[in-house]
Order: structure tokens, then sequence, then C-alpha cells
């Protein structure tokens, strides 16, 4: 069992006790560091959800369904008009979400703070690592840039991406591959305190994130070489 396949058996059940998994876990460092976040998130979800049901649960929901029935006896029209009034403002707020759909730059910024705790991560990745990763979104990388610390299959929203993080002098560097959408053009930008470029590349789209642009110049030069050659 390789890294990538770790990861999807990872996502799949933390809890797998297979032997292929178990024993890669005993053998990749970065690979058990993400076990135990899993585990974690695990027992804070199973923690969350341990609420002990309240004093007279069955005397409150008696009490409910009595309400609502005589509410709907003497408000039935009341309903009909609210029920039509909902169905309208459902149609006009669907019809809002599409108008106002994340751009790519905000979905990259959301995701690299969900996963922030891989910023400090320094030992590099297996290079065989990273093109196995690029190869399951569909790219076939040319050549495996040094320096990567990170690397993981992550979607970005509804987009199959590739995430990796790039250790520089000025601070961690975030490389977002986006495989299957490509913007039109090159664009810089700034949110959340992070300075971020996007570019069209191949067949989808490159996105760097980090505190200072410093660096951009010189990893795009390298993933240019990498999926463009």
């Amino acid at each position: 069992m390789n890294c990538v396949e770790f990861r999807r058996q990872l996502a799949i059940d933390p809890q797998a006790t297979s032997a292929d998994f178990v024993q890669h876990r005993a053998e990749c460092p970065r690979c058990a560091e993400a076990h135990a976040r899993a585990l974690a998130f695990e027992g804070g979800l199973a923690r969350a959800f341990s609420v002990a049901a309240p004093a007279q649960l069955a005397e409150a929901i008696l009490l409910a369904q009595t309400t609502a029935e005589r509410r709907r006896r003497t408000n039935l029209r009341r309903a009909t008009m609210f029920a039509a009034a909902a169905a309208l403002v459902l149609a006009v707020g669907v019809v809002g979400m599409r108008a106002e759909a994340k751009p790519l730059s905000v979905q990259a910024v959301e995701h690299l703070h969900s996963e922030e705790q891989v910023l400090a991560l320094t030992a590099p990745v297996a290079a065989a690592e990273v093109t196995a990763t690029f190869a399951d979104r569909g790219v076939a990388l040319k050549q495996v840039p040094d320096g990567i610390s990170f690397v993981a299959p992550c979607p970005v929203g509804k987009h199959r991406s590739v995430h990796l993080v790039m250790p520089t002098a000025d601070g961690p560097l975030t490389v977002i591959y986006v495989a299957d959408e490509k913007v039109a053009r090159a664009a810089e930008f700034e949110r959340d305190g992070l300075r971020g470029r996007s570019l069209p590349l191949g067949n989808g789209t490159l996105i760097l994130l980090a505190k200072s642009k410093t660096e951009f110049d010189r990893v795009e030069a390298l993933w240019r070489a990498a999926i463009a050659g």
C-alpha cells in the first residue's frame, strides 16, 4: 500500500485494521500523523453527539404534537399562503446562489484554512508520491519540483485538485492544482491576509498562496516545467 492508497482508505474508514493499512501506518510517519488527526476528529464527533436526552422528553413531544394539530386546524389558510411565499423565496435564493458562485481563488483560500495544520510540515515528500497523486487526478508530470513537504488529492469545493506545501525562506507556500477547471487568464489577489496568484496551466488552474509573494515567480516556473514541460 502506498501513501495515496492509504489516504483513500483513511478517508473511507479511519478504523481500518487490514494488514497493509496497519503496516503502511507503522512505516510512514506522515501517514501515521494523518491517521492520528483522523482519529482525533472522529473522537470529537463522537463526544459532540454524546448528549443525554433531556428530562420529560416524551411529555414535551406530546405537547408539541397537540399544539401543532391545534394550529393546523385554525391556521390552514395562513399556512398555505406561507408555503407559497416560501417556495417563491427558495426559487429566488437558488437563482441567487447560482449567480454568486465562488471563484476558484476563494475556494482555494477556504480549503487552505480548513487544513492549516499541514503548513507546519517540513519533511520532504518522495517524488513518487507526488507523481502518483497527480496521476490520480489525470495529470502526468514531466518532472517533480524539489522542496515539497505535503501532497494530497484534496477536493477544493467540487473540483478534483492536488494540494501541496513548499516551505520557503519567507514561510510555507501552498500550491493547489485544480485539474478539472481552467481559468481564462492569470490574476493576482489578496484574501484573509494571504497573497495569491491563479493562472491557466495545462488543462487546469495553478493557484499559489502565501503571506508573501516573493517566491511566486520561482515556484510558478517550477510547476510550468513540471506540468507543461
